[in-house]
């Protein structure tokens, strides 16, 4: 049988997924990166979450009280809210947190600003907003600035777990996956309960593994504490 031609479709990079490339790339060659997991068991915040829908407008999605968790628990921990370079840290002030869309051009991160003053209410329709534009391509360039920190939920598509790039200059970055049953121990006693795994990706030059375990495991507490959302 005669070989079959070599062919191929060739596809020049765009704007967008250069920049991505370009980035992740700094990432990965300047930033010694580590990561911690955790399995959280998810269904006080299943439970709080149908609560909302009898009176949230719009419902806050699980992406939605992430940010919000994130930013419940980083002011006790601001070597996370910070910026790293090779001469130092900056810590940041505002809890400005960011989260990836994927779009057809490539992955995209708003911010929410200010995450820590508002409710959940207010960051739904934010972020309902900025998904929109993004994914029609006119999402603001100041929209996509500030964050101190960045989520990235693989959930909805059925990723149990995976371990992001940190987004430059950023500290640390954490990886969601799909809150589905697991088996978990409950007062001695093997249970299917809804749970998910956490990955949290550090800079090794701005925090160690205990840093990162003290924080991991105080975000853990803050989804197994839902009330907390409403501070």
């Amino acid at each position: 049988m005669p070989r079959r031609e070599e062919t191929f479709t060739y596809e020049e990079h765009t704007r967008i997924r250069g920049a991505i490339g370009q980035r992740t790339l700094a990432s990965v060659n300047e930033i010694p990166q580590f990561h911690l997991r955790t399995l959280v068991d998810m269904e006080p915040l299943v439970a709080y979450r149908e609560q909302l829908k009898g009176s949230a407008d719009p419902v806050p999605t699980y992406n939605d009280l992430s940010i919000k968790a994130v930013a419940v628990a980083l002011p006790e921990y601001p070597r996370f809210n910070a910026w790293c370079g090779d001469e130092g840290i900056k810590l940041l002030d505002a809890v400005n947190v960011g989260f990836a869309v994927g779009t057809d051009q490539g992955v995209l991160l708003p911010t929410v600003h200010d995450a820590d003053r508002k409710g959940l209410s207010e960051i739904a329709a934010e972020t309902s907003e900025m998904i929109e534009m993004a994914r029609k391509g006119r999402l603001r360039a100041s929209l996509q600035m500030g964050a101190g920190f960045t989520i990235s939920n693989l959930g909805p598509i059925g990723i149990d777990s995976f371990a992001p790039i940190i987004s430059p200059p950023q500290v640390a970055i954490l990886g969601i996956g799909s809150i589905k049953p697991q088996p978990m121990v409950i007062d001695g006693e093997i249970v299917a309960r809804r749970a998910a795994h956490l990955t949290l990706v550090m800079d090794h030059r701005a925090a160690d593994g205990a840093d990162g375990a003290a924080f991991l495991a105080a975000l853990a507490e803050v989804f197994t504490q839902p009330q907390r959302l409403e501070q």
